[in-house]
């Protein structure tokens, strides 16, 4: 039995006729590497593991797996909470240390609160520190990933009546799962907002097989609900190469058909990874009002008129700006500042 009757059901294959691919950008994936390390002394065992080739069966392959965090997981708790604590008691260190000051101008004046700004800066440099390990080693994968290979759906968690892959997670035929969108309860002040969700077809017999899927923050338009699982069905399909996307660059020659197209079209190796972060910036936002204003019904019923053509050359649609891809002239040391005030403030 479906539970799609809850929600406004997404039909693949009408999805897919749309031909409005457009991946988000990710540009502050290349980005945060340029900031000083500051306080951060374990990011050389990231750093180090980010380094080491991704082998082509690794759940790190984005060439073959695309993955989507639970939304609602409260193991984001556990990543997400020391950093709201960290901002709490840097702000109460704040309040502390003005009462103090203030005292300074009266007839008692008082002791400075080194008993409590002292450790919220310790709390915050262990976090920042132990974070990332915490997220990338220890914590359990909490998400659902698409196997553009095998053509499967698996969830990280238990399920019922489920197969295991080679990775040793419930999995299921794409064709037996099934994509929609509701209004959000969660909207945290930001009015109406939609969220996106997959399930199994017979949820019934394969309880567990259901997760929130995260889209962009808090959308107020369903259109990024409906772009998300237009992306995940153009991940799937073997008959194209991979979507040409900052993300994705560094593991295209893993994919046979995207590394093929590359070789025909002399696509350039690094071409994302050499173009400037400003530019990165402004070809995101292009593409995200492209994708708010997108008429994805009338793309469905009459893809001649509305639908876009897919951009399988962004090199030739939006060669580097070499005016904007300048070095930074920032002196290291405001740079660096403004990295230790960030991390004993909020441990990031």
């Amino acid at each position: 039995m479906s539970i799609s009757y809850r929600f406004a059901k997404m039909n693949a294959r009408t999805i897919e006729a749309s031909q409005n691919f457009k991946r988000y950008i990710q540009a502050e994936l290349f980005d945060y590497l340029k900031d000083p390390k500051g306080f951060m002394f374990l990011r050389f065992i990231i750093e180090k593991d980010d380094k080491k080739p991704v082998k082509a069966k690794s759940l790190d392959n984005q060439a073959r797996y695309l993955g989507f965090q639970k939304a609602n997981d409260a193991m984001l708790a556990l990543t997400l909470g020391p950093i709201l604590m960290g901002a709490v008691l840097t702000f109460m260190s704040i309040i502390f240390f003005g009462v103090w000051f203030y005292s300074q101008f009266t007839s008692t004046p008082e002791d400075f609160p080194f008993w409590f700004v002292l450790p919220a800066i310790g709390f915050n440099l262990f976090f920042l520190n132990f974070g990332p390990i915490l997220a990338r080693y220890i914590l359990p994968r909490r998400e659902v990933y698409f196997d553009r290979i095998n053509q499967t759906v698996s969830f990280t968690w238990s399920v019922d009546n489920a197969q295991k892959n080679e990775h040793g997670h419930a999995t299921f035929p794409f064709s037996d799962i099934e994509a929609f969108y509701a209004k959000a309860n969660h909207s945290q002040g930001h009015g109406v907002t939609h969220a996106m969700y997959v399930a199994h077809k017979d949820y019934r017999n394969h309880r567990g097989a259901f997760s929130e899927i995260r889209v962009k923050d808090n959308p107020q338009n369903p259109n990024y609900c409906r772009y998300t699982w237009e992306r995940v069905v153009r991940f799937m399909d073997l008959s194209k190469p991979l979507v040409d996307s900052p993300e994705i660059e560094p593991f295209r020659h893993l994919d046979p058909a995207t590394r093929d197209f590359d070789k025909q079209n002399n696509r350039p190796e690094k071409y994302w990874r050499l173009m400037s972060y400003k530019q990165m910036q402004q070809i995101e936002e292009q593409l995200d009002n492209d994708i708010y204003r997108f008429n994805f019904d009338g793309a469905i019923t009459n893809p001649k008129r509305w639908a876009n053509e897919e951009i399988t050359k962004p090199w030739e649609k939006w060669p580097i700006d070499e005016n904007l891809n300048q070095p930074d002239t920032t002196p290291y040391w405001k740079r660096l500042t403004k990295t230790l005030l960030r991390q004993i403030a909020m441990g990031v």
